[in-house]
């Protein structure tokens, strides 16, 4: 079939022009389950005229369509839209090349900060189609509830990207639906000779390569995790079992064994519940699995063959022979070769330049080093002395996750309790990178929150020895730690108002209790004063001793003496 019959294009509603139609040189549609799908269609345009007949400019509508022997009307291949125009000549001639994707690539565009609070993968990927103005196809609900997603500074593809490879999923837009779910398991292949999507070399395969490979196998894959409610590891195995690749004579397990059956442990993300642990330990075993076997092929143009389906293949020979779900196609019109189909069977490992470049592998990505953050909550529904932040330098909008908080000595019924408070300006990291997972190291001084400034110098100008350390509240309570050589030494403790203090002076070796008010000393087992060999001394405009039961004054030589009056009062007085 020709070229010009076997490919039906329109643009903006309206199919090319016969003369345009005439022009076609080749024409080609990718599909994936890792990126956008994304068309070609190069003319040979010596007179200039494709762009202005056709009326094809950047964002305009293109529809690719395709006719083969077994099919009565045309089978869609991709709606999409214009991103690219080219204009090339060589020796070979002038040429006009169209290039655009389906809408999904709009998921790529823009990098924006957002945070989603106790939502699944799937709630999140609907609330971003939305955004992006999608209407819904497929979206397969997920279980596991995150505390806190955060996206920060990337593209939607990004964030879609990764949620999807956490929970196993693929994302795509076909036709304008947005669809996010699970891909088509290998064992749901067709086995019927009828069916387009059983190939058998000879009569459908034209080429092909097929690889069986060890490398990377494992029995098993371990996760591990922390809960911080109950202070304990959380952990999880799988079989590495694959879904992407069913082949009678060949397994990830066979190979695995081959080589003593070798155990794979993740440990890089810092997972927080049994939930996600389970679905990591899902996803890293199906992402190793699946790559044990690898197929690549080209077939008779079939417009069946599309990313994401699963197909039989037959008459390869053993082991080969089997079942595979598809990653990526080419459907590819040309006059040298005709319609053909090629395609690619990676598993779930990221075979795309945008994958192995590493984009799009880290939503959570945090900065490297220590960050800026400040308290914009710090009432912690768990009373953990946790706060929520926001990032400045990151988003105006943006609000962390729960983030926990460093204190001296901290531990069961003990440690310092200094939480931040709301405002202040705190030193922040992420465990493991995360940006989910924030910690706040301490307190920052700046141009407007300055120190304390009460009392001595902290840092003696000459020696540049510290003279004071201070614990200082809120509404100025204080604790200084005074170690200003031979002038003051010791600890003060002392209210915001000044009204109560407490001096341990060490240079005087005394101590100092002042109080505008009351000063009382309560003990419910006895108190008592003793000055040893010195003398002990009470002063006051009034003084009254008073004991429940025996009064018992007594010294060596004692003194009672009144200026003007003295009197001694009782029942019966005995004087020796």
């Amino acid at each position: 079939m020709s070229i010009t019959t076997s490919c039906l294009i329109e643009i903006n509603g309206q199919p090319l022009p016969q003369d345009v139609v005439n022009l076609l040189s080749t024409a080609y549609v990718d599909d994936s389950q890792r990126l956008p799908d994304l068309f070609e269609l190069r003319f040979r345009d010596g007179d200039h005229i494709v762009l202005t007949k056709t009326g094809a400019k950047i964002g305009s509508k293109v529809r690719i369509s395709v006719l083969t022997s077994t099919s009565q009307t045309a089978v869609l291949l991709l709606a999409g839209e214009i991103t690219a125009l080219e204009s090339e000549f060589d020796t070979g001639g002038s040429f006009t090349v169209i290039r655009g994707y389906d809408p999904a690539h709009r998921l790529f565009r823009g990098r924006t900060t957002n945070s989603y609070q106790q939502m699944t993968a799937s709630d999140i990927a609907q609330k971003v189609s939305q955004r992006a103005g999608f209407s819904n196809g497929t979206i397969k609900a997920t279980t596991t509830v995150f505390e806190h997603v955060s996206q920060a500074g990337t593209s939607d593809w990004e964030l879609l990207d990764a949620l999807a490879k956490d929970a196993g999923y693929e994302v795509s837009v076909r036709d304008g639906k947005f669809n996010f779910g699970p891909p088509t398991t290998a064992s749901g292949a067709p086995t019927s000779d009828e069916n387009p999507l059983v190939l058998k070399l000879g009569t459908d395969l034209l080429r092909f390569r097929a690889v069986l490979t060890s490398g990377g196998q494992v029995k098993e894959v371990e996760v591990r995790g922390w809960d911080l409610s109950t202070k304990k590891a959380l952990t999880t195995r799988r079989p590495a079992e694959t879904k992407t690749a069913q082949l009678p004579q060949a397994s990830p397990q066979e190979f695995a064994k081959a080589f003593g059956d070798p155990l794979y442990v993740a440990t890089d993300v810092p997972h927080r519940t049994q939930a996600e642990v389970d679905a990591a330990a899902a996803a890293i075993a199906e992402e190793i699995a699946g790559a044990f076997a690898e197929f690549e092929g080209v077939a008779q143009g079939n417009p069946a063959l599309k990313a994401g389906v699963a197909i039989t293949v037959d008459n390869l020979g053993t082991p080969f022979d089997g079942k595979y779900t598809v990653t990526t196609t080419r459907h590819r019109i040309d006059p040298q070769t005709g319609y053909t189909t090629s395609f690619a069977v990676t598993g779930a490992q990221d075979r795309t330049f945008l994958g192995l470049a590493g984009s799009g592998a880290g939503q959570q990505q945090a900065p490297p080093g220590v960050v800026i953050g400040q308290v914009s909550d710090n009432n912690d529904p768990e009373k953990l002395g946790r706060v929520r932040l926001t990032l400045p330098w990151l988003d105006d909008d943006y609000v962390s996750a729960w983030a926990r908080t460093v204190h001296a000595g901290a531990g069961k019924d003990r440690g310092t309790i200094i939480v931040p408070e709301v405002g202040d300006e705190v030193l922040v990291v992420f465990e493991q990178g995360d940006l989910r997972r924030p910690y706040v190291l301490g307190g920052l001084y700046n141009g407007v929150d300055l120190p304390d400034s009460k009392g001595i110098d902290p840092v003696d100008s000459g020696s540049g020895a510290v003279n004071r350390r201070s614990i200082v509240s809120r509404r100025g309570h204080r604790i200084d730690l005074l170690d200003q050589d031979g002038r003051k030494e010791g600890v003060t403790l002392a209210t915001g108002d000044g009204k109560l203090s407490v001096t341990l002076d060490a240079t005087g070796t005394t101590i100092t209790v002042q109080a505008d008010g009351k000063v009382k000393v309560e003990g419910s087992q006895g108190i008592v004063i003793d000055s040893s060999a010195a003398k002990l001394e009470l002063k006051g405009g009034e003084i009254s001793v008073t004991a429940t039961g025996n009064l018992q004054l007594k010294g060596a030589n004692t003194t009672v003496e009144g200026s003007a009056l003295c009197t001694v009062k009782a029942a019966m007085v005995k004087i020796n």
